[in-house]
């Protein structure tokens, strides 16, 4: 029988400006990031759009000697989205060191490189669905954690070969525009689909669901609020998250956002965040975003080119 572990992506893992908004961007989502956010959100973009980011977090001391605990997450992103469809490319990778099946530690990676294309539909006016198909190839590796330290480990274990196997997978979203609010709901991975391992291991991608509110006081500046309805079990732990977040456009050229999130399950942790964004060019800007959990020692940082026309 094979060892069974679930294996989701968190939210938290794409999208620069949504990450300066501590995660609060289920109903915000209008650029094309929303083919991960929320594929619905597309319709409240520019005719079209494009996204290219790369984002890196990572928990415990990197120089310390090896123990069960500490992780390293990443993210490679592409999309471009326009009113009808979207396309995009993600590459996840989640690294961390647990204890092995005999008592000593061991080192597990699961990354995943993710197609995807989206369609969206208007039901009624102000109300849209969004539906991403995507093909998910996912790869396990595990090995012994015998480098010197944290850091060693991790970055060995991304060299290292695993098993792999591809199928299919939807996500979805809803998103309904008021005006000055917008309601948001997305739900991924609704196949849950299983990644077969070395050694008899197999990683779940188990079906998550967000909502979020958004509020438009002004023009220029939004209020959001995501909650999780289902916990991640992440291999870094269980997650459901609340976060909240805010954004501010001072000119057409530089916005800030700030926001934190608290994991409701295990730790109970609280991650703060800050981001900015400068135009390059009308339309074109450069985003920027720093993550920091004083409680778990959590860092974070990423950046992204995005674009719309």
């Amino acid at each position: 029988m094979s060892a069974h572990a679930s294996g989701q992506t968190s939210f938290e893992v794409v999208g620069s400006r949504a990450l300066g908004m501590g995660g609060a961007f289920v109903a915000v989502a209008d650029d094309s990031s929303a083919v991960f956010w929320n594929p619905a959100g597309l319709a409240n973009g520019q005719p079209a759009g494009a996204t290219i980011e790369w984002v890196r977090f990572r928990f415990g001391n990197q120089d310390a000697p090896p123990t069960t605990g500490p992780w390293r997450r990443s993210a490679k992103f592409v999309s471009l989205g326009t009113w009808p469809i979207g396309l995009s490319y993600s590459n996840f990778q989640d690294t961390r060191i647990g204890p092995g099946a005999d008592g000593s530690l061991e080192v597990q990676r699961f990354s995943t490189n993710q197609y995807g294309a989206t369609v969206l539909q208007t039901l009624v006016e102000g109300l849209v669905i969004g539906t991403t198909v995507k093909y998910v190839r996912g790869t396990v590796a595990t090995g012994a954690a015998v480098e010197p330290t944290v850091g060693d480990v991790l970055d060995a274990a991304a060299d290292r070969d695993g098993k792999s196997s591809g199928t299919f997978d939807l996500d979805a979203g809803a998103m309904f525009d008021g005006r000055v609010f917008r309601l948001g709901w997305t739900v991924r991975n609704l196949r849950s689909p299983r990644f077969e391992g070395p050694a008899g291991t197999e990683i779940e991608l188990k079906r998550q669901s967000r909502v979020g509110l958004a509020i438009f006081p002004a023009d220029g500046l939004i209020f959001a609020l995501d909650l999780d309805v289902s916990t991640a079990d992440l291999l870094t732990g269980p997650e459901r998250m609340l976060a909240l977040g805010a954004e501010r456009l001072f000119s057409p050229r530089f916005a800030v956002r700030g926001g934190a999130r608290r994991n409701l399950e295990g730790a109970r942790s609280t991650v703060g965040s800050v981001g900015a964004s400068i135009a390059i060019k009308p339309g074109t800007w450069l985003d920027g975003h720093f993550t920091h959990g004083r409680a778990r020692g959590e860092r974070g940082f990423g950046f992204a080119l995005r674009a719309g026309w």
